[in-house]
């Protein structure tokens, strides 16, 4: 593809999806107030309020001129730190909505999932002062090594999901669901886009590659619109009785 050509029309599409996918996920935080549901999903509601404030920073850094230089990337990675952050609660919420049923998993759950944040904080905190100094680029090091780590984590959460959604009772048409679904869709995306950058790609096909995770979170923020927009179905709405689940959670609570 000629260059120029291609540079008439990326620069409108790469800015359509930075900018369209903020204005949909303002709009799932107002049906969340509006309709109660951030009672339930308090981290996720939260996470929804910071990645619009956060674009609303980098897209006012962008718009005065400010070259996507010192003041661009400390911007990028303190907001970046901050949503990673916010997933791990996430992550955390979801389980919980899963496991509310069977109180000794969710603490199993619980415990577990805070080694694994202490563990993937720690390798992140190594990574990006592994060379002396606090560079921007040291510091994006780290967070996109701790961002690519909760991407895995998220990935695996889906997995988790369509293979135990009939066991917990959960209905695909619940919010907790759509919320799982649309973070594997971008987990799995960054997870692809970071393997396909370890191959050699042309420009082109660099910049190309480049538009999949923005494109990919505008399906995601489109997954969790539509998802609020239809009957949610509540966790545990269709759970039968499972004594084999509950002996296990019983033996597991008595191990620990």
């Amino acid at each position: 593809m000629p260059l120029a050509v291609m540079t008439a029309w990326y620069k409108p599409v790469l800015l359509y999806l930075w900018i369209a996918p903020h204005i949909l996920l303002a709009t799932v935080s107002l049906l969340m107030w509006m309709r109660r549901t951030h009672k339930n999903f308090p981290f996720f509601f939260a996470y929804s309020l910071y990645e619009t404030a956060g674009f609303l920073l980098r897209f006012s850094i962008y718009m005065i001129g400010i070259k996507p230089g010192i003041p661009y990337r400390y911007a990028f990675a303190i907001t970046l730190a901050g949503s990673t952050a916010l997933r791990f609660g996430i992550i955390q919420e979801l389980f919980n909505n899963i496991l509310h049923n069977y109180p000794r998993l969710e603490r199993v759950a619980t415990i577990s999932m805070r080694w694994l944040t202490a563990l993937l904080v720690c390798g992140a905190v190594v990574s990006a002062f592994y060379s002396s100094g606090v560079s921007p680029e040291h510091i994006m090091t780290g967070v996109a090594l701790l961002d690519r780590c909760v991407a895995i984590v998220q990935a695996g959460l889906l997995l988790f999901l369509f293979a135990f959604s009939g066991v917990f009772g959960l209905s695909w048409r619940s919010f907790t669901f759509g919320i799982a679904l649309g973070f594997g869709i971008l987990a799995c995306t960054e997870l692809a886009v970071s393997a396909l950058h370890l191959t050699r790609l042309s420009a082109h096909a660099a910049d190309l590659l480049d538009l999949l995770p923005t494109g990919s979170y505008h399906v995601s923020v489109a997954v969790w619109l539509g998802y609020l927009l239809v009957a949610e179905t509540p966790v545990g709405a269709v759970v039968a009785t499972l004594p084999d689940l509950e002996q296990w959670s019983g033996e597991l609570e008595r191990s620990s």
